[in-house]
């Protein structure tokens, strides 16, 4: 279970308040109790800045929260910048795998020159070989895949 903690200068709720002072003010943080903390983060800021007011009999300046409301937009700012650095590395690291991966793409080669440039055999031409030539013509093929544009061989 998480120990809350609220400032009663400016209504920030903490959790585990290691420092058990205020990030905003710096002023000492009051524990609560369960039932007051859940009470609390079912409250929108309105109703949580109402329910402390009625608590500590004062009502909470509208600097502090102003403070509260700043100290929180740069916190997310922190946060968006922190993650947009994340997602940077990680691209980065994405492409640096990507271009050492290029290297080690299998290519086909020819067994007979070690050429790259192959023609696949296809259905089509198997079709037409075995049209023309009946199955003597559809023989040569048979099992091969590619054709060496360089040398001429089948595999």
């Amino acid at each position: 279970m998480r120990v809350k903690f609220i400032c009663e200068s400016c209504g920030d709720i903490e959790f585990d308040g290691e420092n058990y002072q205020c990030p905003i003010c710096n002023v000492s943080l009051t524990k609560l109790g369960f039932i007051d903390g859940h009470k609390l983060m079912c409250m929108n800021g309105k109703e949580r800045i109402q329910w402390l007011e009625n608590k500590l009999g004062h009502p909470i300046s509208e600097e502090m929260i102003n403070r509260r409301r700043e100290y929180y937009k740069k916190q997310d700012e922190e946060e968006q910048r922190r993650l947009e650095e994340e997602r940077e590395a990680y691209e980065r690291r994405a492409r640096q795998s990507t271009r050492s991966l290029s290297g080690r793409i299998n290519v086909p080669k020819c067994p007979v020159c070690g050429s790259t440039s192959l023609k696949k055999i296809t259905l089509t031409t198997r079709a037409v070989k075995t049209a023309a030539f009946g199955t003597i013509g559809a023989i040569d093929d048979a099992g091969k895949t590619y054709k060496c544009e360089n040398c001429g061989s089948k595999f």
